[in-house]
C-alpha cells in the first residue's frame, strides 16, 4: 500500500480477475471470515465509544482487538489468522458507524415525522475476505498464493488467475501499484480483486489552474438526442481574451434506438402479462442497464482523451442533477429516465478518468442561459434545420423575440453575424461560465479561419 507523499495525491481503482479453484471451494473461507464480522459487530455494539471516541491510543480496531485477546472477558471463540481478524474488525465498524447514522438521524426526527420503525440492526454480513500482507504471498502474473480455510484447516494453496494485461510499478509513480486483494464470490465463479493505487500530481485546485497565464477549458454540452456529447476547447491568455481552438461531437450512433427497442419489448410484456413480479424481464433490464454503463465509460474515456490531446487543465459541465421524465407513455417516459441517468454518469466517468490517468480536474457550471444566450450574453434565434422554421414568441406589444425551442439545432444572431451549431455554443458558454468564475477579465473572441 502506497503511503502519503508530499505533492502528490493517492489515486484508486480496482482490478478484477477470475480466480481457477480447480475443485477448492472457497465458501467455508467466507463463512468463517463473516462469523468474526459478526461477532465483533455485537461486542462495537455493546462498548461503542471506542468508536466514537478521538482517543487515538484507544480507539477503533486496536481496542476492540485488544478487549478479544485470548484470556479476556470477550475472547475471540473462533480460529482464524491475525490479518484476517483486523480486517474483519474493520468491516464490522463501518457495518456499525452505517447503522448508527441511520438510527441517529432516525432519532433526531420529529415525533410526527416518526412513522416508520427505526433502522434494525444487520442480523446477518455476507462480506468479501480482504486479504492483507500475510496472508497472500508470491503473487507473479498469473498465480498466488492465498490462505483460505479448508475442511476446518487454515492451509496455504497456489491460485491461477486470469487477468488483462497490467504492468506493476512498485513506487506508483509512473504506473499502478498493487495493493491487497479481496476474494469476491459471485454464484458459481469466484474472482481476486486487486486494489491498484497511483501517485498523481496534486494540482492545486481549480482555481489554482485557472489563474494560470494561459491555460485551456474544455466545455461539454451533453446531448440527448444525435450527439451524445458536443466539446469545445477554450484558450485564455494574460490579457483575458478567450478563443477556441477546437472542437469535437461525439455521436451516440444506434445507442437511442436500441434502448427504445429494448424497452418498447419490455412493454409488449408487461401489456400481455398485466402482472409485473419480482425478475420480470430480468434479462432484458440487464441488457439495458449493461449498455447504459458501457456507453457511459465509453463517451466519458473519448471526453477524457479529447482534454489530454489539447492539453487542458479543466472539464466543464453542466449542474444538471434535478431533470425529472416527462408524463407519458411507459416506454417513452422509460427512456427519458435512462437518458438523463446516462448524462449524469458520463460525468461521474470523465470524472474519475480524468483524474487518474492524465490528472485533469473536473467541475460544474450553473445551465442558465446557456443554450439561449450566445457567448456574449446576446439572446439567439434558434432555427430548425430539417424544417427551416425560426423559433419565436410573441409577445403582447407585438414585438418578435426569440424562444427556446429544444428541437431547434441551429442558432443564430443576425446583429453580430453570429451563427453555430446549438450544442456547439452551449458548450462554449459552459467552457466560458467555468473561466469567468476565476477570470472575470475574460473576453470571448471568435477565431476565424
Amino acid at each position: 500500500m502506497l503511503q502519503k507523499k508530499k505533492g502528490y495525491n493517492i489515486g484508486t481503482k480496482s482490478l478484477q480477475c477470475k480466480l481457477i479453484r480447480n475443485g477448492i471451494e472457497l465458501i467455508e473461507t467466507r463463512l468463517a471470515y463473516n462469523e468474526v464480522v459478526n461477532f465483533y459487530f455485537a461486542l462495537i455494539n455493546t462498548y461503542p465509544e471506542h468508536v466514537l471516541s478521538d482517543d487515538s491510543e484507544y480507539s477503533g480496531w486496536r481496542a476492540y482487538e485488544l478487549l478479544s485477546n485470548p484470556g479476556s472477558e470477550f475472547a475471540l471463540p473462533f480460529d482464524i489468522p491475525s490479518q484476517l481478524k483486523r480486517s474483519a474488525i474493520r468491516k464490522a465498524i463501518g457495518a456499525w458507524e452505517s447503522w448508527n447514522t441511520s438510527y441517529q438521524k432516525w432519532k433526531d426526527r420529529p415525533n410526527k415525522k416518526k412513522h416508520h420503525r427505526p433502522p434494525v440492526q444487520p442480523r446477518k454480513f455476507n462480506f468479501s475476505p480482504s486479504y492483507d500482507a500475510g496472508v497472500w504471498k508470491d503473487d507473479f502474473d498469473g498465480n498466488i498464493l492465498l490462505k483460505i480455510k479448508n475442511k476446518g484447516q487454515w492451509k496455504w494453496i497456489k491460485f491461477d488467475y486470469q487477468s488483462r494485461s497490467f504492468v506493476h510499478d512498485p513506487t506508483g509513480l509512473n504506473g499502478w501499484h498493487k495493493a491487497s486483494p479481496s476474494i469476491v464470490i459471485k454464484g458459481n465463479k469466484a474472482y481476486l480483486t486487486f486494489s491498484l493505487q497511483k501517485y498523481i500530481p496534486a494540482t492545486g485546485g481549480i482555481k489554482n489552474q485557472l489563474a494560470k497565464n494561459s491555460v485551456r477549458v474544455l466545455g461539454v454540452d451533453m446531448d440527448l438526442d444525435r450527439n451524445i456529447a458536443i466539446l469545445s476547447v477554450l484558450e485564455i491568455d494574460a490579457n483575458g481574451v478567450v478563443v477556441e481552438v477546437a472542437r469535437h461531437f461525439i455521436s451516440q450512433s444506434n445507442h437511442t434506438k436500441r434502448r427504445k427497442r429494448r424497452l418498447g419489448r419490455i412493454a409488449i410484456r408487461m401489456q400481455k402479462t398485466g402482472i409485473i413480479n419480482k425478475g420480470f424481464c430480468n434479462r432484458r433490464w440487464e441488457q439495458i442497464h449493461n449498455a447504459e454503463r458501457e456507453m457511459s465509460r465509453r463517451v466519458a474515456r473519448r471526453i477524457a482523451h479529447f482534454a489530454h490531446d489539447w492539453k487542458c487543465s479543466v472539464i466543464a459541465f453542466e449542474h444538471l442533477t434535478n431533470l425529472k421524465p416527462c408524463r407519458g407513455k411507459y416506454s417513452r417516459r422509460s427512456n427519458q429516465k435512462r437518458a438523463y441517468w446516462l448524462k449524469s454518469k458520463v460525468f461521474q466517468e470523465t470524472n474519475r478518468i480524468a483524474y487518474q490517468d492524465y490528472g485533469i480536474l473536473t467541475t460544474r457550471v450553473n445551465p442558465r442561459y446557456t443554450s439561449r444566450l450566445d457567448p456574449w450574453n446576446n439572446e439567439l434565434y434558434r432555427i430548425n434545420l430539417h424544417s427551416g422554421e425560426v423559433a419565436i414568441r410573441m409577445i403582447h406589444d407585438g414585438k418578435l423575440e426569440p424562444k427556446y425551442e429544444p428541437g431547434a439545432d441551429f442558432v443564430v444572431n443576425p446583429k453580430n453575424c453570429y451563427s453555430a451549431h446549438s450544442g456547439l455554443n452551449a458548450a462554449r458558454n459552459i467552457g466560458l461560465k467555468a473561466i469567468i468564475r476565476h477570470r472575470t477579465n475574460a473576453v470571448f473572441v471568435l477565431r476565424k479561419a
